[in-house]
């Protein structure tokens, strides 16, 4: 699981989306122009399952080793590739290898395989 809402989270979602094979809660995609994540495992083709785009308070996983500590306030990248999350964004454009989706609210060292950020995915495809 990449991206997991916690409790006491306010988030924004979209109702009326509908899972593709396989879909697994914490699985991050694009759904038209909104970046975001599943909340809950697909449980049959073409249902629809809730999107979540906007929340305060996620648990991510995190690139680890060298290089990887986290501290409150980086912007955080979603890579396509590794399916977590880094400060330091992929090496191609927008939307193809890396996805800005929002800030870490709190610090996380280099050994950690989570941190906990403020995710917005409206805001995936902007330069910052």
């Amino acid at each position: 699981m990449t991206f997991e809402a916690k409790e006491v989270s306010i988030y924004d979602e979209l109702e009326d989306v509908e899972g593709t094979t396989g879909v697994v809660k914490g699985d991050a995609a694009v759904v038209q122009d909104v970046f975001g994540f599943y909340a809950k495992d697909l449980e049959e083709t073409g249902e629809e399952i809730a999107f979540i785009y906007r929340c305060r308070q996620v648990e991510a996983q995190k690139a680890t080793g060298t290089g990887q500590s986290i501290s409150a306030g980086d912007r955080l990248y979603y890579i396509v590739a590794t399916k977590k999350v880094s400060k330091t964004p992929g090496s191609t454009l927008h939307g193809s290898s890396y996805y800005f989706c929002g800030w870490a609210k709190r610090d996380a060292t280099a050994n950690a395989t989570t941190v906990l950020m403020n995710f917005d995915g409206t805001r995936y495809n902007e330069d910052l």
